[in-house]
């Protein structure tokens, strides 16, 4: 019994060292200890990326890494990316519901329209599609003219103020008036029962060791059950809000998912799984952006100067430019492992892959990858976008179509509140900048997050008023 028990413990110990045998010999292995590095030490994702990382990916395209709880194939080099993105039925989408079922993470966001696979996308896809891409956009102006009221409030002798938190409930409030259809007034109040429960319960889902090692969610941890209990209460908390929540006098998400509930299209289970996506990916991946900028233009005076510039030019071409920029330098989303191979597949000319591998995409590699964007890659130069607004544009297109900027995925699969992210980010910049000056907190250390989505850690920003 002891020796099975030692040979037992070697083989678990050797699946976690090493990848399968099958796995594709023609490219590089990344040390298994690399996604678990931004949990024990000080380095961030960059550093991490540049050190253990970036000689592999540039050189080969593609490289096999250990990450939630199994070894996958992860990907940054454009002509690869596109035979992901146009084989969808080869690399299937299989989110945190198949590849970690077990997690509460999976218990958290369930089936949706983004981790949704074949008929199961197309019918989340009729029912919510619509309310995400043709959102309504009036509200943002609004939000943003009250989180210039909210921020003075925040504002004490001139002292820095980390402003994550304004952020969530600005985002919030857009996700909420524009796409759901639903009131949360997170700018009209500070402490709403939504902006507490949602902090909470990111706090109990988001934990490093849990998410380097979701298998630790089948054990019976009195602080993961725990979190599970959370997890299941917040899911019936927000879907009462869905469903008893007013209509604004059009289609909204929430008045389509009922419907949809109401005539047996939707299951209960796959309501709630939707209008959780919904407001989870429609809040966070922009705080997650806006963050990121916030940063920028409070290290880059200048950048700042030109942005105010442009006040009164709806196109704002500069501004444009430097989003772009910012979501090539630091996406949100900095890495994505939600595909499985359908069948034994070979991924470019060599990568032989079989069957029931996940595979994914390094969004932060792509854009720093230097023989796309050349040995400036991890300088923040908008000016590589061009300058007039159809220059701007065209560049932002063809970086997407030939997937060299991956920040918004691609083909089918590609985001749908790609146009309703950038609008609120646009006007938010815009109407903060012409009342205030932004500067990092001198005392701030400069580092992104260790692990996870991408964003500036525990920034701090000084505002000044600008007198006219």
């Amino acid at each position: 019994m002891i020796s099975a028990l030692i040979v037992g413990v070697l083989l678990i110990v050797k699946s976690i060292i090493l990848p399968p045998s099958n796995f594709p010999k023609s490219i590089p292995t990344i040390p298994f200890y690399v996604s678990f590095l931004g949990a024990y030490t000080s380095m961030d994702q960059e550093e991490i990326y540049n050190y253990y990382m970036r000689e592999k990916l540039e050189k080969y395209g593609a490289a096999k890494l250990y990450f939630a709880s199994r070894w996958n194939i992860v990907i940054i080099e454009p002509e690869l990316l596109l035979q992901l993105f146009k084989n969808e039925n080869i690399y299937a989408k299989s989110g945190n519901q198949e590849k970690i079922p077990y997690s509460v993470l999976a218990q958290y966001t369930g089936e949706n329209i983004i981790s949704a696979h074949g008929e199961k996308w197309r019918l989340y896809r009729r029912v919510v599609a619509s309310s995400v891409q043709f959102p309504n956009m009036e509200p943002i102006v609004e939000n943003s003219k009250r989180f210039l009221d909210v921020l003075h409030q925040e504002l004490i002798n001139n002292s820095p103020i980390e402003i994550i938190d304004l952020l969530q409930r600005y985002t919030l409030a857009n996700i909420g008036d524009s796409v759901l259809g639903v009131k949360f007034n997170t700018m009209e109040e500070k402490d709403t029962e939504i902006h507490k429960r949602i902090k909470h319960v990111k706090r109990q889902i988001f934990q490093p060791l849990y998410m380097n090692f979701p298998f630790l969610d089948k054990l019976p941890i009195a602080s993961r059950m725990e979190a599970r209990k959370e997890v299941a209460q917040f899911r019936s908390y927000f879907s009462n809000i869905l469903k008893t929540c007013q209509n604004f006098g059009r289609e909204t998400g929430a008045s389509r998912l009922r419907q949809a509930l109401d005539n047996n299209t939707l299951t209960e289970k796959e309501f709630t799984d939707n209008g959780i996506i919904l407001m989870v990916a429609g809040h966070e991946n922009p705080l997650l952006l806006l963050l990121s900028l916030f940063y920028i233009v409070a290290k880059y005076p200048e950048v700042q100067h030109k942005i105010r510039q442009e006040n009164g030019d709806n196109e704002a071409p500069y501004l444009n430019s430097v989003i772009c920029e910012c979501l090539r330098m630091l996406p949100p989303l900095g890495q994505i492992i939600n595909r499985r191979t359908t069948e034994n597949v070979i991924l470019g000319s060599n990568i032989r892959i079989p069957k029931g591998t996940y595979v994914g995409y390094n969004n932060f590699g792509t854009g720093r990858h230097r023989k796309i964007w050349g040995e400036s890659a991890d300088e923040f130069k908008p000016e590589r976008w061009g300058k007039t607004p159809q220059e701007i544009s065209r560049k932002y297109l063809e970086a997407k179509i030939k997937a060299n900027l991956p920040a918004f995925h691609g083909r089918k699969r590609a985001c749908l509140g790609e146009k309703f992210a950038l609008e609120e980010v646009r006007v938010l910049i815009q109407t903060l900048l012409q009342m205030y000056q932004l500067s990092l907190d001198p005392n701030w250390v400069e580092k992104i997050t260790p692990a996870g989505p991408i964003c500036p850690l525990g920034l701090k920003i000084k505002f000044k008023k600008i007198e006219f």
